[in-house]
């Protein structure tokens, strides 16, 4: 969605919001998090990560440290996975997105 309102060119700072406080979902608490960062780099959108709160200033340095991942389990399923042998792509949203299913 940020990239649709970006008219699909990334610029300016992605700040994910309400992860990382409470653990209240079936998904890993950490998930939204990697899913996250993981979609931003693949779309080369600058992202911040700020610990819960943690001031920072968009146009200055960004917090981009992963600080979630000493204090949670890995997560089940990373957003996109990786490349098969062969080198074959495949379609992240149509292949990776399981929103309902396996869980």
């Amino acid at each position: 969605m940020n990239l649709d309102l970006q008219g699909s060119t990334p610029h300016g700072v992605l700040l994910p919001i309400h992860w990382g406080t409470f653990n209240l979902a079936f998904h890993p608490w950490a998930e939204p998090a990697e899913w996250t960062a993981d979609a931003a780099g693949a779309a080369g959108q600058k992202i911040a990560l700020p610990r819960p709160g943690e001031p920072f200033e968009p146009a200055g340095t960004l917090p981009v440290e992963p600080w979630w991942r000493p204090i949670s389990s890995p997560i089940a399923h990373p957003w996109r996975r990786p490349a098969s042998a062969d080198g074959a792509s495949h379609d992240a949203r149509a292949a990776d997105l399981d929103l309902a299913g396996d869980r």
